[in-house]
């Protein structure tokens, strides 16, 4: 198992090689670009390289502080005037994905103490109405940023009805929140009550779950179709890694467990190839069984383990045995597969903690990815 580990490790430096636009060598300041070929860095380039750096456990090994400043200050430079991360953003992610995933890197460039990158950023003007009346809260959570016309449809914007995409707003912007709060008072000097916001939103979030699945099903299929899919997944574990940061008990941790093993492959995978749904499908395992009481830890403890094992040994059996650029068209797709690798290491009746020592779970440190 070590030879995978260190062969997977290779071929991870390999990939982010050919993103790299500078030469690929310590101390990397951040020049990275989503796809092969593309001549400037952008954002979605920049953040994947800290995640996977930081996943491995070496950003601090390839960096330097002064390193640091400079890929801080690159992606703080994709920030426009209303406070979002929209410029450079190749990826075409919503803003609230984009701004989440920035502060997160951002974060985690923050190896030593007094690197404070988060405190640059300008304020993000339209979460202070959010903040500023409870009462907005519902209403954001109803509609997500869907609207009735053809652009949201073209931009897979459809709130509920499409609640992988539909969670980046609603997940990425508790997620942004839950990163800035003492920013937001501290600095941009807004004086709101974040808490009281976070338990307003957990209480509309907690009273519009199905407690048959653990997930939510709001969609206007899903009057007809309650089974759940690999969409719904995805876009529950966008709100469970907020009740998870913010340590709220899941609703209905049970049947997250049974609704998440029936969407498990074979493989151990959810898709064809390992990426960020393998994070969302052993966060929801790993995390709701951790939540059960012991006597049902017991019912559930064969199947958990045995899917966690499933999933680990496939993703790094892809990581360590193929050539990524076959795998991935872009650099984002990887440090989904690599931090579900990681996520299996919560696991604690499993050897994959001492497989993957000194691998680092950036949940641990953010609330986004």
């Amino acid at each position: 198992m070590e030879d995978l580990v260190a062969s997977a490790r290779r071929s991870i430096h390999k990939f982010l090689e050919m993103h790299s636009i500078a030469p690929y060598r310590p101390p990397l300041s951040g020049e990275f670009c989503l796809k092969r070929g593309f001549q400037s860095p952008d954002l979605y380039g920049m953040a994947d390289a800290v995640y996977v750096l930081y996943s491995l456990g070496e950003l601090a090994t390839w960096t330097s502080k002064a390193s640091r400043a400079r890929w801080a200050a690159c992606i703080l430079s994709c920030q426009d005037e209303k406070g979002w991360f929209t410029k450079n953003n190749e990826k075409g992610y919503p803003k609230e994905h984009a701004t989440a995933y920035a502060i997160g890197a951002l974060r985690l460039l923050e190896v030593e103490e007094d690197e404070q990158y988060v405190a640059r950023l300008r304020p993000i003007d339209d979460l202070f109405p959010l903040l500023s009346k409870p009462s907005c809260v519902g209403q954001w959570l109803e509609r997500l940023d869907f609207r009735w016309h053809p652009g949201s449809v073209l931009r897979k914007n459809l709130g509920w009805h499409y609640i992988w995409r539909g969670s980046h707003n609603g997940g990425g912007v508790a997620a942004t929140i839950g990163m800035l709060e003492g920013v937001i008072n501290e600095v941009w000097r807004w004086k709101v009550d974040v808490e009281m916001w976070f338990q307003s939103y957990f209480e509309w979030l907690d009273q519009h779950i199905d407690p048959e699945t653990g997930y939510w099903q709001r969609a206007f299929w899903n009057s007809l179709w309650k089974r759940p899919t690999v969409v719904d997944m995805g876009g529950a574990a966008h709100f469970y890694w907020i009740y998870e940061a913010k340590m709220r008990p899941f609703p209905y941790p049970e049947a997250v467990i049974k609704s998440t093993l029936h969407l498990q492959k074979p493989n151990g995978l959810y898709k064809e190839k390992p990426f960020c749904i393998d994070l969302d499908g052993n966060f929801l395992l790993i995390r709701s069984y951790r939540q059960l009481t012991q006597d049902r830890q017991e019912i559930w403890r064969e199947k958990v383990l045995a899917a966690v094992d499933r999933s680990a040994k496939t993703i790094l059996q892809v990581l360590s045995g193929q050539k990524l650029e076959q795998i991935y068209s872009d650099l984002h797709s990887l440090p989904g597969a690599i931090i579900g690798l990681i996520e299996c290491s919560k696991a604690d009746e499993t050897a994959w903690g001492e497989i993957l020592s000194g691998w680092q779970h950036p949940l641990d440190r953010v609330m986004w990815l």
